[in-house]
């Protein structure tokens, strides 16, 4: 069924039960629009959910990761496809039926909307590295080791964090660390798999993960938390000081990288 057919039989069954004696204007969902319905952004998010379960026999709050791309959308061109295609309908949604024209950044809205052609192009690349990267990328990330500079504990002493802000700062730099080791591992692995595409196959990659962080930045910016977010977040961040907060968190940054990128080497020494 079409989305706009599944949304105009919701608004047709919920006007005619409440306005069936009058005749009255179609119109569109709105969080005010009844109490008790659902709002409209939820509609089209709950359909395209149920076509990504439908299509790829997952549940996609509970089977669906962002960070590494799933395999689900990069297995092959065909999956690659009909997750676009499904996601389209979405954003359609959104807008003609929720008036929603501005929404923001999205893994999904990044591949299909922004950056198809590129995915597409390079999809061979994506589909080879996927199972380097779901198994041997994710074991090394899921274990590298994370710590926190003295000079950053001895700031968040100055600045008299609280114990609920120390733990966030703590835990957006272990996902800043997550998401920046699957980045060099899957850079790694294109170079080690994908010769001749590796250069356009990388810039993919790089595109799509450097898009994420700057999505979790905002986030905080927007919270107005600027500063619970690490030096080592800042460092992998596009347009972001490491030393803004800390000064002199360079080399201590290096190192945290050099650290990931001799575990990543480790694990691939068998591709050498």
């Amino acid at each position: 069924m079409k989305m706009w057919t599944f949304l105009t039989a919701i608004w047709f069954s919920l006007v005619c039960i409440t306005f069936c004696h009058k005749s009255r204007p179609r119109r569109h969902y709105s969080n005010e629009y009844r109490k008790g319905t659902p709002a409209c952004d939820v509609v089209c998010e709950g359909q395209w959910k149920n076509e990504f379960h439908a299509n790829f026999h997952k549940i996609y709050d509970t089977d669906y990761f962002e960070i590494p791309l799933d395999t689900a959308i990069v297995k092959n061109r065909n999956n690659l496809k009909m997750f676009c295609s499904s996601t389209m309908q979405k954003y359609a949604c959104l807008r003609n039926e929720c008036r929603m024209h501005r929404t923001p950044w999205s893994a999904e809205k990044h591949i299909c909307m922004q950056n198809f052609d590129n995915f597409d192009r390079n999809i061979n690349c994506l589909s080879l590295t996927d199972r380097y990267v779901q198994k041997e990328c994710s074991n090394v990330c899921n274990s590298i080791r994370i710590e926190i500079s003295q000079a950053e504990v001895d700031r968040m002493a100055e600045m008299e964090f609280s114990r609920q802000e120390k733990s966030e700062f703590v835990e957006q730099n272990k996902h800043c660390n997550f998401i920046a080791c699957h980045q060099i591992c899957h850079e790694y692995i294109i170079n080690k798999i994908c010769i001749d595409s590796a250069a356009s196959a990388r810039s993919v990659v790089k595109t799509y993960y450097d898009a994420y962080l700057e999505r979790e930045y905002i986030a905080l910016n927007k919270d107005d938390q600027d500063e619970l977010y690490s030096s080592f977040c800042r460092r992998v961040t596009p347009g972001q000081d490491e030393n803004a907060y800390t000064a002199n968190m360079t080399r201590y940054n290096n190192l945290t990288l050099d650290r990931m990128k001799n575990d990543i080497r480790s694990a691939f020494s068998i591709l050498d």
